[in-house]
């Protein structure tokens, strides 16, 4: 029998919280007091069930947690925003399926040079928005397997700026094989398209949250 997993955070906002619970981009979430962005915590949970959760298991755990524990109640609206949207390309996508199993994805390396590994294009979108992007990012490929792949490019300064404290600093331009920029890496090596658009997204507001009391 395999044993739960424990998951724990160390100094964390609970804006942060928030984001790794529901998948957001910082500009899907509003309505948060001040304290959400600036108080830090120390959070320790275990799976009430065996084995290693997947994705969206971990992410209903954090949920719990907030409502348990901030008392966070939110309601989501559609607003027209900003974002990236990935796209198959013409030619169709050159993805390799994953040879691994398991239910969890893997995302290694700094903006520049990038292993993905076990990922659906959803939590590539995920990804992308967290740690490499200024801006929301959907998935409108169609694509429904696990693919991995790795791509590289030159990371554009702004947007590594603009995608906040979780991104690690860019690699210096040290290939010359490397795609010229992150969309062209998209088109070239993955043959997908990464474009610039309006679209519709769930946007959550905060209606009710408060500090935690003590253990």
């Amino acid at each position: 029998q395999t044993c739960a997993l424990p998951i724990s955070t160390t100094n964390t906002p609970l804006n942060q919280l928030i984001i790794m619970a529901y998948g957001l981009h910082p500009r899907q979430l509003t309505g948060l007091p001040s304290w959400a962005e600036d108080d830090k915590y120390d959070i320790s949970a275990k799976p009430n069930s065996d084995g290693v959760p997947n994705v969206e298991q971990l992410k209903e755990m954090i949920r719990d947690l907030l409502a348990d524990r901030f008392g966070l109640k939110m309601h989501k609206e559609k607003r027209e925003l900003a974002v990236y949207a990935i796209t198959v390309g013409k030619n169709g996508p050159k993805l390799a399926k994953a040879a691994g199993q398991g239910n969890l994805p893997g995302f290694g390396g700094p903006p520049g040079n990038v292993r993905v590994i076990n990922s659906t294009m959803d939590e590539c979108a995920g990804f992308l928005q967290g740690r490499l992007v200024d801006r929301p990012t959907v998935d409108q490929t169609g694509l429904t397997g696990r693919y991995d792949f790795t791509m590289k490019w030159i990371p554009d300064q702004a947007l590594v700026a603009a995608a906040g404290p979780n991104a690690p600093p860019p690699p210096g331009a040290d290939s010359p094989d490397v795609a010229p920029d992150l969309f062209a890496a998209f088109q070239n090596q993955l043959g997908l398209k990464l474009e610039q658009t309006r679209a519709p997204v769930e946007v959550w507001v905060v209606d009710k949250v408060s500090k935690p009391t003590d253990n």
